[in-house]
């Protein structure tokens, strides 16, 4: 017996043992995958609600950091306060919108 034919009845051995040894649930119940896209939805629409926050301070920041020089102006002071009162407000209702959207089309569905 060649070193090779060994070493190929060797491996088909070892293979037909995996297979008829133990039994692999190759099919995913319905319930798993379904679970499996609920997490996987779930994390997609945290990652983008932390982007639009992310997007929502560096706007504010870029607000106050802008006006800073005049800060002393009541007028001015309004007008910044108006503004990072709009960025937050945006902001809400972005992420509102992110997890919001998925739910009402589950409705319809």
């Amino acid at each position: 017996m060649t070193a090779k034919r060994f070493v190929f009845l060797i491996m088909c051995s070892a293979i037909l043992l995996v297979i008829v040894s133990e039994p692999v649930q190759v099919l995913a119940a319905a319930g798993q995958v379904q679970t499996k896209l609920i997490n996987a939805a779930n994390v997609v629409k945290g990652i983008l609600t932390a982007l639009v926050v992310l997007v929502g301070i560096c706007a504010a920041l870029f607000i106050i950091i802008k006006r800073m020089p005049s800060a002393d102006d009541p007028h001015e002071k309004n007008e910044v306060f108006k503004s990072v009162g709009r960025v937050c407000a945006l902001v809400g209702l972005a992420a509102a919108v992110i997890w919001l959207l998925p739910w009402m089309y589950s409705l319809f569905t």
